[in-house]
């Protein structure tokens, strides 16, 4: 899949969300079998365009209504495909052709949904990641809504948000978390460790990689809190990498030696 490829945006464009928090993004949960739809659909070589008009006429999505089949198809458009990144693409579809309910696609799609919405990486990276350590594992949509307010006195567009919209962010960015299995329970929600297959560790790695990430700061870097890894689990998961020959990788004290391939430098 070469670089012509329209997606909706630039190449150059980043792949995570660094805006402000924003109650479109998380609003519409995980939508795993969905997103699943629309990458099989790439891997039966339709175009994005073919893909777009197949979800929108309700040949794609089974929901009844024309307006949330739109939404749908914008919330995922928006998670996977926009940022127009071909190997991105390829992932998906890889690990499509693995299982439909594979760990490696699962894995993949909340990596994607975490990085393209802020408040819910905030939220994992941070809540999440501080009651992981602590062992304190109940979670609440209370939770998510404490981390809008202490965010409300440098993004005042939060203010302006009602309590239903509010209510309903942060009930719908559990209910993924749920979905994605970063929490289990019916009533009441536990954090667990979510999956990471070495599949979308190496995935992981290419796009610090591409970055500009280097050294230490990529063991360091909070992108591996989406699973819950600590330092010394991302050096061993890159060791298991090593030890498949996808990288090269050293590690004694705080020196890291890591050579990657070399199209993994491309920026995103």
């Amino acid at each position: 899949m070469g670089k012509s490829v329209g997606y909706g945006m630039s190449f150059m464009n980043p792949l995570r969300d660094r805006g402000e928090y924003s109650a479109r993004n998380s609003s519409k949960g995980a939508l795993i079998a969905e997103a699943a739809r629309v990458v099989a659909s790439l891997v039966d070589g339709l175009s994005i365009p073919e893909i777009r008009l197949r979800a929108l006429e309700g040949d794609l999505f089974p929901q009844r209504a024309r307006s949330t089949r739109e939404r749908i198809w914008k919330s995922l458009n928006q998670r996977y495909l926009a940022h127009g990144i071909p190997w991105v693409v390829d992932a998906l579809q890889k690990a499509y052709k693995i299982g439909p309910h594979s760990p490696e696609l699962i894995s993949l799609l909340y990596l994607h949904y975490a990085f393209r919405d802020r408040l819910a990486f905030d939220f994992i990276t941070q809540i999440l990641w501080d009651r992981w350590q602590s062992k304190s594992l109940v979670v609440t949509p209370e939770d998510v809504k404490n981390v809008l307010d202490r965010a409300s006195e440098s993004q005042p567009q939060i203010e302006r948000w009602s309590q239903t919209t509010r209510d309903r962010l942060c009930q719908s960015i559990i209910a993924a978390l749920r979905d994605f299995g970063v929490l289990t329970g019916t009533q009441k929600k536990w954090l667990q460790r979510p999956m990471l297959p070495l599949f979308t560790a190496e995935h992981l790695l290419r796009i610090l990689i591409a970055e500009g990430v280097r050294g230490m700061d990529i063991i360091r870097d909070k992108s591996w809190r989406l699973f819950l890894y600590q330092e010394h689990e991302v050096s061993d998961i890159l060791g298991k990498l090593a030890q498949q020959r996808s990288i090269r990788y050293e590690r004694v004290g705080s020196t890291v030696v890591l050579d990657t391939p070399p199209e993994w430098e491309e920026g995103v």
